[in-house]
């Protein structure tokens, strides 16, 4: 029987989860053995790792909405905590996969916006969000 209820710990869209994101964050950025963990548990490069993690939660970018960092999201922060336990499913592989695209067409020249289009077009994290 669907009671509406959102399964995991909050519903994503809540102002908890937007809390909790937003200090999950903040914590990754000083986190010094998450891409080490996360590179044992998916056989991804290091190196990979390293620069999705930069591209995700420490550089500033040219956004929509100005240049800085993107916003925190609770469903990213909860694949990336999944991906440092080794406990990951599809969707987080998926998320590594897009972000590492949208960092290589960016690196190409295309905008935050048009990479992030055509990455999805091949990686699409988003559709496991809805």
């Amino acid at each position: 029987m669907n009671t509406g209820a959102i399964s995991g710990a909050l519903n994503p869209y809540s102002k908890e989860a937007e809390k909790h994101a937003v200090k999950y964050y903040e914590s990754v950025r000083h986190m010094k053995t998450d891409t080490q963990k996360i590179s044992a548990a998916t056989g991804i490069s290091r190196d990979k790792i390293d620069k999705i993690k930069n591209h995700v939660f420490i550089t500033e970018h040219d956004l929509l909405t100005g240049h800085k960092r993107f916003a925190p999201s609770y469903d990213m922060a909860q694949s990336w905590q999944r991906l440092i336990n080794g406990d990951f499913k599809e969707q987080d592989i998926v998320l590594l996969k897009h972000e590492y695209a949208e960092l290589r067409y960016m690196e190409k020249g295309y905008s935050q916006n048009e990479a992030h289009i055509l990455a999805s077009k091949k990686y699409n994290y988003a559709k496991y969000c809805e």
